[in-house]
């Protein structure tokens, strides 16, 4: 067997960001890498923008910036009674689907040990095909994301037939890139960079010994070439103190990485980074859309001619009451708003959904790269999209993965085994080009909307099913709909 021991990966929750300034000291267990930092600070817009009206509405002011000389009051009110559009998390669930709407296939030998990875890659029920799709879905996030692949640990006290009886096979562990905080790397004998050490983050829930109560704790694992350790945080929720620690001898870090746009090693940029941007910008513009609106509908009572004393004795608006002055000249009358900002308002809001759209139609467009003679010769105009890149990409991480997963069992693959996602979906170079014409068509406003949409189903962007103009009509629906859709309690901000 090549191991002594095994570490074990249980996230137990869902990844969060972890702040740069959230750590014990420099030198800490949980200080996070420069490189680590340097790619949250964009991350924080998705995972907010991914985490949908609440999240947004949490960060507040962070994404929502009050108006100047705006009240506490006032604006909590306006927070209140912003939505979401969410373009953003749309998009990722409309790319992911496509590579997956076919099983992943393998082909070549597969030793018997490690089929169960097929039909239940993480130990948990996943299969192969879903937990590709994990993988993919946090590249399109976050830019990179990563599998390490596991062993359960059995303290040396099991023979391999003992361990065959009782399933004991390697895993794949999806460690989200929001977890894996911490990296040290050495440069190896071909010059390329060698992982040394890693760090992340994982969250368990421990229950009462007596009693029902349960809480999350923080754990943070480490591994190094041949050794784990298990950290745990400390009742003051600040420093760690480790409590289980051990050695593996595969010589190596078992880690593989996805990454869609990378910057460098272990590191990426968002891939969907622009359509999060303008995700935020309709956040904003539909938060003053609201925010007008809401005052459209209620007239600005004006007065003039009332005494001191008449203004500060106070008087009721309604049906049943009169309102009086010692002077003749006195008016009181409504200022109705003119209604040309919310025209204005709405023509933003569909111009920004309109974009947002064409962004995210963007990893799907084809464009020819440079080949070279022999290249062309076997496949003239040879295209490629983005999407079908990262695809490629995913492919190799599998492939890598199922290999590690070898090396624990000592066990190698097969010189033809591959791992193949569909990707035969792309658009085909002219409808490419087409596309991106009309795209600029749209943007200058010399074609519809509606005109957009039927020249992209023709192009087969989008399905042949679809009908276009029962499609605009639902958008509109539901914009008309967030837009004078009262909210249940208005009282307390109608008396601001």
């Amino acid at each position: 067997m090549p191991r002594l021991d095994s570490y074990h990966y249980s996230p137990g929750a869902q990844p969060s960001l972890a702040l740069p300034t959230d750590h014990s000291g420099d030198d800490a267990v949980d200080a996070p890498t420069d490189a680590y930092v340097a790619m949250m600070m964009k991350w924080e817009l998705i995972n907010d923008l991914l985490g949908g009206t609440l999240a947004m509405r949490s960060a507040g002011k962070r994404w929502l910036p009050p108006e100047p000389r705006e009240q506490p009051r006032a604006y909590e009110s306006r927070l209140q009674r912003s939505y979401l559009y969410g373009a953003l998390s749309d998009t990722v669930q409309k790319l992911s689907a496509k590579p997956f709407s076919k099983p992943v296939a393998l082909t070549g030998e597969l030793p018997e040990a490690l089929q169960m990875l097929v039909t239940n890659s993480d130990a948990k029920g996943a299969d192969l095909t879903q937990f590709a799709r994990s993988l993919f879905m946090d590249g399109l996030k976050w830019g990179v994301t990563h599998v390490l692949v596991d062993y359960p640990s059995t303290g040396g006290g099991l023979n391999y037939s003992e361990e065959r009886a009782n399933n004991i096979r390697p895993y794949f562990s999806h460690i989200s890139p929001l977890d894996l905080f911490a990296w040290q790397t050495a440069t190896g004998l071909d010059g390329s960079d060698v992982l040394t050490q890693i760090r992340f983050k994982e969250r368990r829930v421990k229950y009462d010994d007596v009693g029902y109560g349960e809480r999350m704790c923080d754990f943070i694992r480490v591994i190094g070439l041949d050794y784990w350790e298990l950290w745990e945080r400390e009742d003051d929720e600040k420093h760690y103190r480790k409590v289980d620690d051990g050695l593996h001898t595969m010589g190596h870090i078992p880690l593989v990485s996805f990454s869609t746009t990378p910057t460098g090693f272990m590191t990426a940029n968002p891939p969907l980074e622009d359509l999060a941007w303008m995700n935020l910008a309709h956040w904003q513009s539909f938060s003053d859309q609201r925010n007008i609106l809401r005052f459209a509908r209620v007239g600005i009572l004006f007065a003039s001619g009332l005494s001191e004393e008449e203004v500060e004795g106070g008087f009721s608006i309604g049906p049943s009451n009169m309102i009086s002055s010692t002077n003749p000249d006195a008016k009181l009358n409504y200022v109705e708003h003119s209604g040309a900002a919310i025209g204005a308002g709405e023509k933003d809001l569909r111009s920004l959904e309109e974009r947002m759209e064409v962004l995210g139609l963007q990893p799907l467009m084809q464009s020819t790269g440079n080949v070279t003679a022999t290249a062309r010769a076997m496949d003239e105009a040879r295209q490629h999209s983005n999407i079908q890149a990262w695809i490629r990409g995913l492919e190799n991480t599998i492939e890598n993965a199922f290999a590690h997963a070898g090396q624990w069992i000592g066990a190698e693959l097969s010189e033809d085994f591959a791992v193949d996602v569909f990707n035969d979906f792309g658009v085909t170079l002219s409808a490419s080009e087409d596309v991106k014409s009309l795209t600029e068509m749209v943007r200058s406003g010399l074609i519809s909307h509606a005109t957009y949409l039927q020249e992209v189903k023709r192009r087969g962007i989008i399905a042949d099913e679809l009908d276009v103009q029962n499609e605009i009509e639902e958008v509109e629906a539901q914009i008309g709909d967030s837009l004078t859709a009262a909210p249940e309690q208005e009282s307390d901000a109608d008396s601001e």
